[in-house]
């Protein structure tokens, strides 16, 4: 049923249309030195510019909020992006200080709401941009260790191997001529460590059940791993590149020309055209409350081998606490999230 509904979704009428989107914007744990990760966290900005530049509002879902709270942000908003950033993913692998992943289990419950209201019904999307890429595979995976290490892979523009035969919903946004250039002249660019290969999918049975794989990248010794992986039965879907940086960092290697922007506009309107098929509801007063207007953004150019021209920067709301983990994980809820052994 859902995959005729994000099907449909490119020849819907545009009256039923949504026309006052809301994304919400996973925050990170800090990860820059001058701002200490027990005491701030962080996105870029470039981010917000890509989500506004669609026509989108954003609210940030901090990290360390509570499931009570969350809630109450995801009833009120029509999409949801978790963006790139260096944070540890691990359960397993917790940081000093800290009791177990807050910032993980924060995602895993998002993920598995935003299941619960696609399963229900309502249409509602959540992207994953490098490190939520990797993210969304982390918790797909019933947590499994996907993360394979990449080669000189930072700052690079990769050539894009689209998956033949294989329908994909977000290839079919960006144009014909634009694609090309993408598999075949200049690709998206890409700032990882890490990545997700094929053979993580056949040994983590859930990840090949959840997703479908619709496109490839190789690093700097030829290596292939998976560049965007699609949901198969819900909008849940993601991106190892970076189309956010094309047209709003300046500060690193990816291009600005016409064919990067192309991309990354239409890639952008097509997830907030997903998320205008929400229809959810926040009132202006509401939203004053917690739109990204009330967060200061700081100017990272000065800072040597940064990858952010701007950030927006948070205080730290609580320290995690086992509290919180009482709805943790998904594999006991959706029946084929089953870690293959």
């Amino acid at each position: 049923m859902l995959r005729i509904i994000i099907t449909s979704l490119f020849i819907s009428s545009v009256i039923s249309a949504n026309n006052k989107p809301t994304i919400g914007v996973l925050t990170n744990p800090s990860d820059m030195k001058d701002y200490d990760k027990s005491l701030y966290s962080y996105f870029p900005s470039s981010y917000v510019k890509w989500i506004e530049q669609a026509g989108a509002r954003v609210i940030p879902i901090h990290w360390d909020s509570s499931y009570d709270e969350i809630t109450v942000i995801l009833s009120q908003i029509n999409g949801v992006l978790f963006t790139g950033g260096d944070a540890d993913l691990y359960l397993n692998n917790t940081q000093p200080g800290f009791t177990f992943n807050k910032f993980t289990d924060t995602a895993s419950f998002i993920f598995q709401k935003v299941i619960q209201f696609n399963k229900a019904g309502k249409f509602y999307p959540l992207l994953g941009i490098c490190q939520g890429f990797q993210l969304i595979n982390y918790i797909a995976s019933s947590y499994y260790e996907v993360l394979t290490r990449m080669t000189d892979d930072l700052g690079r523009q990769r050539l894009l191997e689209i998956v033949p035969d294989e329908d994909s919903y977000v290839l079919n946004s960006i144009d014909k001529s634009t694609l090309e250039y993408l598999k075949n002249v200049d690709g998206p660019y890409y700032s990882h460590n890490w990545g997700v290969v094929q053979q993580t999918y056949e040994k983590a049975y859930s990840l090949g059940a959840f997703f479908k794989i619709t496109a490839y990248g190789r690093d700097g010794v030829n290596l292939k791993y998976i560049a965007i992986c699609e949901g198969r039965e819900v909008p849940i879907y993601g991106y190892q590149f970076h189309p956010e940086k094309h047209p709003f960092e300046w500060i690193t290697k990816a291009t600005h020309d016409v064919q990067h922007i192309t991309y990354s506009q239409q890639l952008a309107m097509d997830f907030i055209a997903m998320a205008r098929k929400n229809d959810n509801f926040i009132s202006d007063e509401e939203l004053s409350q917690y739109v990204i207007y009330n967060y200061k953004q700081i100017n990272r150019m000065h800072v040597p081998n940064t990858s952010f021209s701007q950030v927006y920067l948070f205080d730290r709301n609580r320290n995690e606490t086992r509290t919180d983990q009482q709805q943790l994980g998904i594999q006991w809820t959706i029946k084929y999230f089953r870690k293959y052994k």
